[in-house]
């Protein structure tokens, strides 16, 4: 009895420093690859997700999913008069991604340019905060400041923008706010790439903006995805993200999304 005893007191230790062992191994894994930070240590590792990741802006770990388009296949709407929720704009417009747009007024207006199938729904508004256009026509794809084409297709003033040429904007923001942010960029080979920053204890809640030109740089460096330029898009509570691999609701209306069927 003692002898079974003795061995099942080592076979639990032998167990328990496996256990650390491997742990130790996961996490320096994860912080070569500038997933996590040595001041950042989780307490359990973070859900492995398709077309997602997890970053450390400055000492907050936080969730990146992304989804990569042609921007042929893109489609861009208004929802002012309708007001419908994600739910039912996916199953009405057979969208297999459906991502919010730009912002819009209390008075239920969109702010800034919205140009929907050639057909101009808002006009431009100087904006120092909304200094950025999102342009698609035909299959080509630009973000600036300001249009490319005379006539686009589609074309969403938003902003701030995060980044251009490759390199990440200082921003200073007033009032900022750790909400989940939604962004549009354009990869090098003329792909449009929506991603959402947002926490996993809580997705309406994600980075300030002041640091999602970081963000967006070190999800760049992680991944590999060479992002050329990117712009802000409406966030938190008025913000939508749904994929094959990730359902980020809306607790209010969008003002404007763009549907990939």
């Amino acid at each position: 009895m003692k002898k079974w005893l003795i061995i099942s007191i080592v076979m639990l230790f032998l167990a328990l420093a496996g256990f650390i062992y491997l742990k130790k191994t996961a996490l320096k894994k994860l912080s070569s690859n500038h997933v996590l930070s040595a001041v950042a240590i989780p307490t359990s590792l973070p859900v492995i997700l398709k077309q997602s990741a997890v970053i450390n802006v400055s000492g907050v770990l936080t969730r990146v999913s992304w989804a990569i388009v042609s921007p042929g296949d893109v489609e861009l709407y208004s929802n002012l008069k309708e007001q419908h929720l994600s739910e039912q704009i996916k199953v009405d417009k057979d969208c297999q991604i459906l991502v919010n747009g730009g912002f819009y007024s209390e008075a239920g207006d969109n702010l800034g340019l919205l140009i929907a199938a050639s057909e101009v729904i808002s006009p431009f508004s100087k904006s120092a905060t909304r200094n950025g256009i999102l342009t698609i026509d035909g299959n080509h794809v630009s973000i600036g400041n300001d249009l490319t084409v005379k006539n686009p297709r589609i074309a969403l003033q938003s902003g701030p923008l995060l980044m251009q040429n490759g390199q990440p904007l200082i921003l200073e923001i007033n009032n900022d706010e750790p909400n989940r942010r939604i962004v549009a960029g354009v990869t090098k080979d003329n792909k449009l790439i929506f991603l959402a920053f947002y926490s996993d204890e809580s997705n309406l809640e994600g980075p300030l903006l002041g640091l999602v030109p970081e963000a967006v740089d070190l999800f760049k460096k992680q991944t590999g995805i060479n992002i050329t330029d990117a712009i802000n898009l409406d966030g938190g509570s008025a913000s939508v993200f749904i994929t094959d691999y990730v359902v980020l609701r809306e607790l209010n209306h969008v003002g404007s999304y763009f549907c990939v069927r």
